[in-house]
């Protein structure tokens, strides 16, 4: 399996954001890593491509009440 990475960028990151967004990630097929820097408020995410893309990564972050810068 060949993966790819998204990096997102997400207002107003905070620790509970973070677990919110870890179990999502978690439970979508396809993700496999998660992790976070709150100092740079970004998400990097790697993926299966084959299996979801970086528009579904964002409508996760989105359906949790965060937006994507």
């Amino acid at each position: 399996m060949k993966t790819k990475t998204a990096i997102l960028s997400i207002e107003d990151l905070t620790g509970r954001a973070m677990a919110e967004l870890s179990e999502a990630f978690r439970a979508t097929a396809g993700v496999t890593e998660v992790d976070f820097s709150l100092e740079r408020k970004v998400a990097v995410v790697e993926f299966d491509p084959e299996v979801t893309t970086v528009d579904g990564l964002i409508r996760i972050v989105l359906s949790n009440g965060y937006k994507v810068l």
